[in-house]
C-alpha cells in the first residue's frame, strides 16, 4: 500500500501504516506476516488469507471495527473504500445536509461502507444485499460492533432491479444519498482477459478476490449503472444524491452521456487514488436545490 498525494486529504492512509507496529499488536496480522532479510516485514498481496487478516487488522486499528468475511467474498479495500465516504462526507457538507441517512447497494459480507458510515460520522445507513450468505455475515458484523441502531440490512430479493424494491417499500422515507460499487466486469466476456489490457493497465499487486456475482453482471458496470440512472428517475424525492463507483475510466464518458440523455444534467465526477489503483466515482441529483457543481472533486 504505497503512499499516493492524490489520495483524499483527509484519508488516514495518506500516511502508510507501519507493518512492524501492526504485527506486534494483533496476533492474527502477525501469522500472515514474513520478515525480509533487512528485517522489514513484509506480507503477501497475492494471499487471500493475507488480505482478509490484512484489511480486518486496519479496520480493528483505525477505526475499532471488528469484521468477518464470508469464505470466498469481496475483500474490500480500505483506503478505497474510505475515499468513496470522505466524497459522499464532501458532497453532503456542500449540500449542507445533516441528520444523514444513506444507502449502500449491495453491501457484501463485510457491509464496510455502512459501517465505517455509523462508526466514523453516526450517519444512519441501509445495506441492500441479494446473496443470502453475505447478508448472514453482513448482519453479524453489524451486530458485533453494536451498530445494530444506525444500520439495517435489507434483502434484494427482486435481482433484475437494484433499488426500486427497496424504496418502494419505504415510499414516506428520503434518504439523503446512495453509493454503490457495483459488479465491474461483464458476465458475457467472463473468459476473456478478464477486462484487462496488460499493454495500458499493471498486473494488479493483489489477489482478485470476490464471488462471481460480486465480480460480473450483464453488460458490466456500464450496464448495472444505467440500471440505476433509470430507477432513480422514479425517486427522485427519495433519495437526493446518487453515486456510484466506476473500475474503469472507459465508463465514465458512457455514464455521463447517458445522464445527459435523461437530460440529468446535475452530476459530478471524481477519482478515487490509492496507491497504484485508481477508481472514479459519479454523483447525480435531480433536485434542483442540491447544486453538485459546489462540490470540490
Amino acid at each position: 500500500m504505497s503512499r499516493n498525494n492524490s489520495m483524499h486529504p483527509r484519508n488516514v492512509f495518506i500516511t502508510a501504516p507501519d507493518y512492524t507496529d501492526l504485527a506486534i499488536k494483533y496476533s492474527n496480522f502477525r501469522r500472515v506476516c514474513k520478515l525480509a532479510l533487512n528485517g522489514k516485514v513484509i506480507i503477501d498481496l497475492k494471499s487471500e488469507k493475507t488480505l482478509q487478516a490484512l484489511t480486518a487488522t486496519l479496520l480493528q486499528h483505525y477505526f475499532d471495527l471488528k469484521v468477518e468475511f464470508a469464505p470466498n467474498s469481496l475483500i474490500p479495500t480500505l483506503p478505497l473504500r474510505l475515499n468513496y465516504i470522505l466524497w459522499i462526507e464532501d458532497i453532503l457538507a456542500a449540500l449542507d445536509v445533516t441528520n444523514i441517512h444513506g444507502i449502500d447497494i449491495g453491501c457484501g459480507s463485510s457491509c464496510i461502507y455502512a459501517l465505517l458510515a455509523a462508526k466514523k460520522n453516526r450517519w444512519k445507513m441501509s445495506a441492500v444485499e441479494a446473496n443470502a450468505t453475505n447478508i448472514q455475515f453482513a448482519t453479524e458484523n453489524v451486530k458485533s460492533n453494536n451498530l445494530e441502531q444506525l444500520i439495517q440490512i435489507f434483502p434484494q430479493v427482486e435481482k433484475n432491479v437494484i433499488l426500486s424494491d427497496f424504496l418502494t417499500a419505504k415510499p414516506d422515507e428520503v434518504f439523503d444519498f446512495c453509493l454503490c460499487n457495483p459488479p465491474f466486469f461483464d458476465s458475457n466476456e467472463r473468459n476473456t482477459k478478464l477486462d484487462r489490457n496488460p499493454d495500458k493497465r499493471k498486473e494488479p499487486k493483489n489477489c482478485q478476490t470476490g464471488k462471481p456475482d460480486e465480480l460480473y453482471c450483464e453488460g458490466g458496470e456500464v450496464a448495472f449503472v444505467k440500471r440505476i440512472v433509470e430507477e432513480s428517475q422514479k425517486f427522485s424525492n427519495q433519495v437526493r444524491v446518487f453515486s456510484t463507483m466506476l473500475g474503469h475510466k472507459s465508463s465514465v464518458p458512457i455514464i455521463s452521456e447517458f445522464l445527459k440523455s435523461y437530460n440529468i444534467l446535475n452530476f459530478i465526477t471524481t477519482e478515487f487514488c490509492q496507491g497504484n489503483t485508481t477508481r472514479w466515482g459519479v454523483a447525480w441529483s435531480l433536485e434542483a436545490n442540491n447544486d453538485l457543481s459546489k462540490v470540490k472533486s
